[in-house]
């Protein structure tokens, strides 16, 4: 009965519900998003390798472990886009030659920083280290990886699009949401990571039946 795919599918189905709930919930004061999207891609890769369950207990680990260090830099995330989104605002309003240069010159900025920023939390999920090492590691993958970094910026522009346009895919977000975007990309993220992990001494990946995933 454990084995049947229906089975296997509903306790999928029911793990995204409960990380999409959790990430919603930790997410409210904006101050932490960024431990709790750490914590649901360490969920996400972890159901991967060492099968589904212990979605609480492995998001509540890594949300722990991750807030002090993740913090600061998801706060600077912010803090830059909310400058690009004003520089943007600001050479859209401004009528010269200049306007135009600037305005590129802001999306390009903008897109460096959004490729970069997607392999930011999967990397502080599942690597340890500096912060400055962890960020240089992500820009890293983003540039060494670029199919990969390809596939998953159109995986979110058509999750994306597919909400502007589609209420199914509305109903859709409104249970799984992030969660389930979380685990398409880490699939991508996984293959990438494994190519600079030596499995028989990752414990982060062992099954995980105590109190530790890494």
């Amino acid at each position: 009965m454990s084995d049947s795919p229906v089975i296997a599918f509903l306790n999928k189905l029911t793990d995204l519900v409960v990380l999409n709930v959790l990430w919603l919930i930790c997410s409210i004061p904006i101050i932490t998003i960024g431990a709790s999207t750490t914590a649901m891609y360490y969920v996400s890769i972890t159901s991967i390798r060492c099968g589904d369950g212990y979605v609480v207990k492995r998001f509540f680990k890594s949300f722990r472990e991750s807030f002090r260090q993740i913090t600061p830099v998801w706060l600077l995330m912010l803090l830059c886009g909310g400058m690009l989104f004003g520089d943007f605002i600001f050479w859209s309003r401004v009528d010269s030659a200049v306007s135009g240069i600037m305005l590129v010159l802001s999306a390009v900025v903008a897109i460096m920083l959004f490729v970069v920023e997607l392999w930011i939390f999967p990397v502080f999920a599942k690597f340890t280290g500096t912060t400055l090492n962890l960020i240089k590691n992500a820009a890293a993958f983003a540039i060494g990886y670029l199919p990969y970094t390809a596939i998953v910026l159109v995986i979110t522009a058509v999750a994306v699009y597919a909400n502007l346009v589609s209420v199914v895919a509305n109903s859709i977000m409104l249970f799984l949401g992030m969660a389930l975007l979380s685990y398409v990309q880490s699939f991508f993220f996984y293959r990438v990571f494994m190519k600079h992990i030596d499995e028989k001494y990752d414990d982060y990946f062992k099954p995980v039946e105590d109190d530790e995933f890494r």
